[in-house]
């Protein structure tokens, strides 16, 4: 399956380490979902010094159903239903 570009991806997960991040894209991968992980800065006091990194998971556009379907799975603990 051929996908957009990177730019045209979604966000479908927000993690607040790269460890939590990694462990998303593994789950992810492993049910056949492309995935792409961008840091983004968030200012906690409105100043660029003060940024904290958050790591936004991406998916193709299509494949959302399929990632929000499998992230709310292993949310609910039913990570063996998919």
């Amino acid at each position: 399956m051929k996908h957009q570009g990177i730019d045209d991806w979604v966000s479908v997960f927000s993690a607040p380490t790269i460890d939590e991040a990694e462990i998303v894209r593994g789950m992810l991968e492993a049910s056949k979902v492309p995935v792409a992980l961008a840091r983004e800065a968030l200012a906690t006091s409105g100043l660029a010094e003060g940024a904290e990194n958050e790591v936004i998971v991406k998916v193709p556009k299509e494949m959302v159903p399929k990632a929000i379907q499998l992230l709310q799975t292993v949310e609910h603990g039913f990570r063996d239903e998919y």
